[in-house]
């Protein structure tokens, strides 16, 4: 129930959450086309969205903010920003459960527990288990497909003295799944193309995987924070450190037919470190500012084998990306009363960072005649290619907004926001020169809007207009030769303008019963893309895609609910009924007509019975409860293949849980 927000995923990487925030987004999961939307959690940002999402458990709540964030959150914001915080500990005993069974072999455990150590000191312990057996099938041998093996375990010590506080979080996740399950649905001008299986049933769950090699994506992600809290005269402190390890090994059948056509092994490493210093200083009645520093390094090495049987039986290609990348910057964000009601802000940040870059092409060929090829196949003399880069950039993001508090419970607001996104270098190439570097992009937004709880607190309405201008946009070059060589450079060759409406509204019209509901408009094209695509003969061929919508946004979206509570024998019965709807959009750059997915539509409901004191509960879900047959994206590329990928039939289940 978020106006303008679309969360999906890549095609071709599963784990990699693609978020698009009033048409801002990014198209390609590799980390290093870098994001535009910053995942957070408890404080601290995730550098890859391939490991965002992968443990949302225990948590107490997110928030999504929507445009650039830069002032506060710093680079990479320029969509908005997905702040999750956990539950933190209590301080007493208890704790939770959480058991979800349902169809696909759906088996999810959940416990968190809180207990004392000492009067100062408190710990809590979260742990759960995922696991899913996937709704695709194997035309080659009716196995399922997609499945999902999650185990995560996060621990927390709390320590309390004064007005001195202290957090310390681990965590570790491991997933044993399997890979991507992408749809083929190539047609016959492509070489991937097979008669009865590409062309046919796009809409059913069934697809090719050739059965020689594994159906493997496993992931580790190791975490460390520790958050801090104190007085100072200078206003209240705080300080969060992290370190962040993320592993990755998936073996991806990305032509999703039956026999070696396009295979990949991607096996990748990144971790990062970040420590951030702020402090709110209260001045005086009307005045309050906070400032603080913000450094952040990471590092990652993605080593890629690609079989290219396809194109040539026997061929293959292997790829390298490594990166190295840090950042310093110093922000502040004041706040100043006008009157009581009208109050001022001003924000700015300085940003400098620094990335180190070296990426490695190579073609292979099989040593047996007429074999498929494989991933230790030798690479062809003369054709290694690798380029190196390194460069520095400085950055400055800031906020001017007002707002005025025109009744007790109605507040309207404007702003003025400059946000941007990191400069970098081209990881995936394949002629000299692609590596770049390109530069940073800047995004500027001016919103209007409206907050307001009216009729006693029984209506909420909440309004927003925003025009955004995209300048020097980092757009993709995604040009496949004929030799099956991929090269998806990025360059400044870009601008755009977004505009949209937003309008959510939340009422109460009995104390049983909330109804809420939102629809949002959205207007976003490029005003300026000159890129080049393969023409005949393989020449590159300059061409505009002026004019062309951005990558998912679509023009309407919207939604309602109602949650509904009625007494029920010693406790109460709980529904919640859902609906949400998507007009059509494009989910490419160059808004093929084979790119564009259709209205969505999907109804969603939960039916739960707890007693009185709310001690455990039962209930019942259902997802996609129409059992609507819906792509989530579609990539067409001229020639060689289309893939897709398909959004969930319906899922029901029982959902029980047990506090304490």
């Amino acid at each position: 129930m978020m106006p303008n927000v679309q969360i999906n995923n890549f095609t071709n990487s599963p784990d990699s959450a693609v978020f698009t925030i009033r048409g801002v987004g990014v198209n390609d999961a590799d980390p290093y086309v870098g994001t535009t939307v910053s995942v957070v959690v408890d404080g601290v940002p995730v550098g890859v969205n391939t490991s965002a999402l992968l443990s949302l458990f225990d948590i107490d709540r997110v928030e999504v903010l929507r445009g650039p964030q830069g002032t506060l959150f710093g680079a990479n914001t320029t969509g908005g920003v997905v702040n999750v915080v956990t539950k933190q500990p209590t301080g007493e005993y208890g704790g939770q459960t959480q058991v979800v069974a349902g169809n696909y072999g759906r088996l999810d455990a959940n416990a968190a527990f809180n207990f004392p150590i000492s009067d100062s000191l408190s710990a809590k312990v979260s742990v759960l288990h995922s696991g899913y057996d996937g709704f695709f099938k194997n035309v080659a041998n009716g196995q399922p497909l997609g499945r999902q093996d999650i185990t995560a375990l996060r621990g927390y010590l709390k320590y309390r003295s004064g007005d001195y506080s202290a957090t310390l979080i681990t965590e570790y996740d491991r997933s044993r799944g399997g890979s991507q399950t992408s749809k083929n649905i190539s047609d016959s001008s492509q070489a991937l193309f097979l008669h009865g299986l590409t062309d046919t049933g796009q809409m059913n769950f069934f697809r090719g995987q050739s059965l020689d090699q594994p159906d493997q994506n496993d992931k580790d992600t190791y975490s460390v924070t520790l958050t801090q809290n104190f007085s100072s005269s200078l206003g209240d402190v705080v300080s969060i450190s992290n370190y962040r390890k993320y592993q990755s090994d998936l073996f991806s059948d990305d032509a999703g037919l039956p026999f070696p056509s396009l295979e990949t092994h991607r096996v990748s490493n990144q971790y990062q470190y970040s420590e951030e210093l702020r402090s709110t200083w209260q001045a005086d009645e009307r005045t309050r500012v906070t400032y603080g520093f913000f450094g952040f390094g990471q590092q990652y090495l993605l080593d890629q084998s690609t079989k290219l049987d396809g194109f040539l039986k026997g061929l293959g290609q292997p790829q390298s990306q490594f990166q190295k990348n840090w950042s310093l910057s110093g922000f502040s964000q004041a706040y100043y009363k006008l009157t009581d009601s009208l109050q001022v802000l001003a924000g700015l940040r300085y940003s400098h960072e620094k990335t180190t870059a070296t990426s490695t092409t190579a073609s292979s060929f099989t040593t047996t005649p007429g074999a498929y090829s494989s991933y230790s196949d030798p690479i062809i003399p003369g054709s290694f290619l690798s380029e190196s880069g390194s460069k520095d950039w400085n950055n400055v993001g800031y906020k001017l907004g007002l707002n005025d508090q025109i009744a007790e419970r109605m507040m309207v607001y404007g702003s003025y926001t400059r946000g941007f996104k990191s400069g970098g270098f081209t990881g995936r190439i394949a002629h000299p020169g692609d590596i770049g570097p390109f530069n940073p992009e800047h995004l500027d937004t001016l919103e209007i809007g409206m907050k307001s709880d009216m009729l006693d607190r029984r209506l909420r309405l909440n309004a927003a207009v925003f025009y955004n201008l995209y300048k020097d946009m980092q757009v993709t070059q995604n040009i496949t030769y004929p030799d099956g060589k991929n090269s998806a450079s990025i360059i400044n060759a870009g601008r755009s303008r977004t505009k949209g409406v937003e309008l959510e509204v939340t009422a109460l019209p009995l104390d049983s019963l909330t109804l809420s509901a939102y629809v949002a408009g959205l207007d976003a094209r490029y005003t300026k893309y000159d890129t080049q695509v393969l023409g005949a003969g393989g020449a590159l061929v300059p061409i505009s895609y002026a004019g062309n919508q951005l990558m998912n946004a679509p023009k309407w979206s919207g939604g309602a609910s109602m949650s509904y509570v009625m007494p029920t024998g010693p406790g109460k019965a709980i529904f919640f009924l859902q609906d949400n709807f998507t007009t059509s959009k494009y989910t490419n750059f160059d808004d093929l007509p084979q790119e564009l997915v259709g209205f969505i539509n999907l109804v969603n409901a939960n039916l739960m019975w707890t007693p009185h004191d709310e001690r455990w509960s039962i209930g019942l879900y259902g997802r996609n409860l129409a059992d609507r047959r819906y792509f989530g994206q579609k990539l067409y590329l001229p020639g060689t293949f289309a893939i897709a990928s398909l959004g969930a039939p319906r899922e029901y289940g029982v959902d029980i849980k047990y506090n304490w």
